[in-house]
């Protein structure tokens, strides 16, 4: 009943405010709703990112790993971006945080997705995404023989306030981690992190200092014994200077996390 509620709903919502590709601006009403905020002719012209840099400096690293000398005060232990940040992207990710266009979770988590399978350069990060994922669909998951060894991967999305979770209704991290999570059978954690300080959106700050010191010590590891010694992914739609990022790590790594990485849709 509510699933033939929501669709009804999604039609006359549909009739009222048609949705237009943010890229070219058509209606594809052939399309389902998710699908059509970013068409398939415009996704398949975006082009993944080709250089991973460090976290902490910007400069190219290797798949986007943490320098050696950029260590110090920095928790994460590499940053992987899907694509290249650009209006386009600006936009997107503004509808998506601030207009609740929840649908527009799909299209940004298929390009996180695809620029892990379409990557040329297979790394570290690669290796702990794809630890449970099947090199064929009609294999199934990984044997026990074929799986990544190393250590359990979790992902976990940067938690909302619970102030800010009630206004937006929807945690954006949450529905990427989600998506991203079923595609390459890695667990979506949520009950492991949790904002305590509502924060003001690091949008709102002015400089790299603001930032790193709006977010400080705003996270909780709420069950540690939880995230000893396995593979920790932080999701999160936009990086600019990494601080809610690594905030995050430093909190994970304080209970003893073995490798904390951030993955996003894009950095500035």
């Amino acid at each position: 009943m509510q699933k033939i509620f929501a669709k009804t709903f999604e039609y006359f919502l549909d009739l009222i405010f048609p949705i237009h590709c943010l890229g070219c601006g058509k209606n594809r009403e052939e399309l389902a709703a998710r699908e059509r905020w970013i068409c398939p002719d415009c996704f398949l012209k975006i082009m993944p990112r080709g250089e991973q840099v460090c976290p902490k400096c910007k400069e190219a690293s290797e798949g986007g790993r943490t320098h050696s000398f950029c260590r110090g005060d920095n928790f994460l232990d590499g940053l992987w971006a899907a694509v290249y940040y650009d209006e386009f992207f600006e936009r997107a990710v503004h509808d998506f945080k601030f207009k609740f266009i929840k649908e527009i979770s799909y299209p940004l988590s298929e390009l996180m997705v695809r620029s892990i399978l379409e990557t040329q350069e297979f790394g570290e990060f690669q290796d702990i995404v794809l630890v449970n994922y099947a090199k064929d669909e009609e294999e199934g998951i990984y044997s026990d023989e074929q799986k990544n060894v190393k250590a359990e991967t979790i992902l976990i999305p940067v938690p909302l306030h619970p102030k800010r979770y009630a206004m937006r209704g929807f945690n954006q991290s949450f529905l990427l981690a989600k998506n991203i999570g079923e595609k390459f059978a890695l667990p979506v954690r949520e009950d492991i992190l949790s904002r305590t300080k509502n924060t003001k959106p690091q949008s709102k700050t002015s400089n790299k200092e603001e930032r790193y010191k709006n977010i400080e010590s705003a996270f909780l590891c709420r069950k540690p014994d939880e995230v000893k010694g396995i593979n920790i992914i932080v999701v999160d739609d936009i990086c600019t200077t990494s601080a809610t990022l690594n905030e995050c790590a430093k909190e994970l790594k304080r209970c003893g996390a073995k490798n904390v990485w951030g993955w996003v849709v894009a950095r500035k």
